[in-house]
């Protein structure tokens, strides 16, 4: 799972004030991931599956009152998505 200092750096957050906010949304991109590849996200890091992770961070962060999903996160994960639950 991405750490909070991660994503704080990938996000150019340099204040405490939205951590828990931010800890919300690192567990929120780890389920839209897993929930699209039908399986729980490998233990060793697949750098397409963490930018896909990041990029629904980002896009909840900048978005807050919802949005759809960038297809950009799709497209990252397709390769790695089972064909059958």
């Amino acid at each position: 799972m991405l750490s909070l200092d991660f994503v704080k750096e990938f996000m150019r957050i340099d204040h405490d004030s939205e951590d828990g906010y931010l800890s919300v949304l690192i567990l929120l991109a780890k389920e839209v991931c897993e929930n699209y590849l039908r399986h729980e996200l490998p233990k060793t890091r697949v750098e397409p599956i963490e930018q896909a992770q990041l990029l629904v961070i980002a896009h909840f962060y900048e978005n807050r009152s919802g949005g759809p999903i960038p297809q950009a996160v799709y497209r990252l994960l397709d390769a790695y998505r089972n064909e059958v639950f």
